[in-house]
C-alpha cells in the first residue's frame, strides 16, 4: 500500500519528520527525568533516564550497521516510526502504579528505533538529493532536529505542570503518528535496497569500520564536537555557579542563553555554507578554542555569557560543517558505517567527555577545565592534517 503518490514524495519532508519526532520524544524523556529526579530524589537516576535512549544503538551498533548497508533507508525509517508509535501506544495500557517503570523502558527501547530514524534519513537525502544541494539539505535536516529537541525540552516544564505521564504519552503517541506519516512521503531509493548490491560488495559494507584515511581523520575532527558537548554540559553549571559565583537563577539565564546561541549557530550555517569549503577544516575545529577560554579567563558575568555564546555559534557551525563534510566524502560502501559510528561514538563520547571533565572541573575548576579542552582540540587538529584533499564524492542524482 502506497500512502503517497510518487509524486507527492520527496526528501523535503526530512526536517519536518525529524522536528516531530524528536519534539514528542525529548517532551517525554526530558518530563519522564524530572519525575524521576523528583521521586527518587537521585540526580544520578534522572541523568541515567536522559541518556537512556542511546544506550541501545551503542550496544546494537553492528546490527544497526546491518540494516541500513542492507534495506532500503526510506523502509527502515517507516518501520522504525512504525515500531516506535505501537511501544509507545502499548504503553499506555499499563497500570498505574507500573507506568513509571513501563516509560522509563520504553524510553531505553525506543533509543535503537530512534537511532535508525536519525541515520536512515541521512542515507535517504544522500540517495534523493543532488550533490551541490546536499551540504544545504543536511544542515536542514539539522535544524529540524535541533529545532524538535529544544520546544520539547520547553514545553515538557509547562505541560509536565498540566498533563500527567499518562497524559505525555498520550500527546507522544499523537507525535509518532504524524511522524509515521511523514515517514510514508519519503522517496524511494533509485538503487533499491543495498542487499540488491554484489555479495563483495556487500559484505564489505556491512563491516562497522572506516578504512579511508581521511574519512578517518574527518570523523577525528568530528568526535571533537562530541568532547566540547562534554564540556558544555558540564559548563552550563559549574560556569555559573563557581566561575562567576552566581546562584539558580544565573544557571537559567546561562542555559536559555545556551539554548539560543546553539540555535542560532546552526541557523547562522546554513546561509554560510557556500562559503564553509572555501575556509580548511582545521580553522573550524579551532576557531571556538579562542572565545571559549576567553569567556572563562574574564570571569565576568556579561562579558562571560556574550563570549560563552560566540563560542557556542561556532561550536554549532563547526559540527554542521563536519557532519557535512563526513556524509559527503563517505563512499557508498561506507556510508552506513559513517552513520552508525556517528549515532552511537557521538553520543558515547560526550559521556566520556562529562565524566572526564566534569571530575576536572570539581578538582581544578572551570579554567583548568577549558584549557585542557584546547590543548586536545589543537593537538587533535594538528594529528588529522591533511583532510582538505577530499571533501566531496560523486554523489549520482536519484
Amino acid at each position: 500500500m502506497t500512502l503517497f503518490p510518487a509524486t507527492l514524495r520527496s526528501p523535503h519532508f526530512t526536517p519536518a519528520l525529524l522536528f516531530v519526532n524528536t519534539c514528542g520524544s525529548f517532551l517525554v524523556l526530558v518530563s519522564l527525568s524530572t519525575h524521576v529526579g523528583s521521586v527518587t530524589g537521585s540526580g544520578l537516576l534522572a541523568g541515567a533516564v536522559l541518556s537512556a535512549p542511546w544506550l541501545p544503538a551503542l550496544l546494537l551498533a553492528a546490527p544497526l550497521n546491518r540494516l541500513l548497508a542492507r534495506r532500503a533507508p526510506e523502509r527502515l525509517v517507516r518501520l522504525a516510526e512504525a515500531a516506535s508509535l505501537l511501544l509507545t501506544a502499548a504503553a499506555l495500557a499499563a497500570p498505574g502504579s507500573a507506568l513509571l517503570a513501563v516509560a522509563t523502558g520504553l524510553v531505553l527501547a525506543r533509543g535503537f528505533f530512534e537511532a535508525v530514524t536519525r541515520s536512515a534519513t541521512s542515507v535517504v537525502l544522500r540517495g534523493a538529493v543532488p550533490a551541490e544541494r546536499l551540504d544545504r539539505a543536511n544542515t536542514v535536516a539539522e535544524i529540524g532536529k535541533l529545532t524538535g529537541l529544544s520546544v520539547g525540552a520547553a514545553l515538557a516544564g509547562p505541560a509536565g505542570s498540566v498533563l500527567s505521564l499518562r497524559g505525555l504519552i498520550a500527546v507522544n503517541v499523537a507525535t509518532l503518528a504524524l511522524s509515521a506519516l511523514l515517514a510514508w512521503a519519503l522517496p524511494t531509493s533509485a538503487g533499491g535496497a543495498a542487499g540488491e548490491k554484489g555479495a563483495e560488495e556487500t559484505a564489505a559494507a556491512t563491516r562497522l569500520r572506516i578504512e579511508d584515511p581521511v574519512l578517518r581523520r574527518l570523523f577525528a575532527r568530528f568526535l571533537l564536537v562530541a568532547f566540547w558537548q562534554g564540556f558544555h554540559t558540564v559548563a552550563v553549571t559549574v560556569v555559573p555557579l563557581t566561575l562567576l559565583g552566581g546562584g539558580t537563577r544565573l544557571v537559567g539565564v546561562f542555559v536559555a542563553m545556551s539554548a539560543v546561541a546553539i540555535f542560532a549557530g546552526s541557523l547562522a550555517a546554513l546561509p554560510a555554507q557556500q562559503y564553509l569549503d572555501r575556509v580548511p577544516s582545521a580553522v573550524w575545529a579551532v576557531l571556538p578554542m579562542p572565545p571559549l577560554l576567553a569567556a572563562v579567563l574574564v570571569g565576568r558575568t556579561a562579558p562571560t555569557l556574550v563570549l560563552y555564546a560566540v563560542f557556542l555559534v561556532l561550536f554549532e557551525v563547526a559540527f554542521v560543517h563536519f557532519n557535512n563534510r563526513l556524509l559527503a566524502a563517505a563512499s557508498a560502501e561506507e556510508l552506513s558505517s559513517v552513520v552508525t559510528l556517528r549515532a552511537t561514538l557521538l553520543p558515547s563520547g560526550v559521556a566520556v567527555s562529562i565524566l572526564v571533565l566534569g571530575a576536572l572541573c570539581d578538582l581544578a575548576g572551570a579554567v583548568p577545565a577549558a584549557l585542557v579542552v584546547a590543548a586536545v582540540t589543537f593537538l587533535v587538529t594538528a594529528a588529522t592534517g591533511g583532510t582538505r584533499q577530499i571533501w566531496r564524492r560523486t554523489v549520482p542524482e536519484a
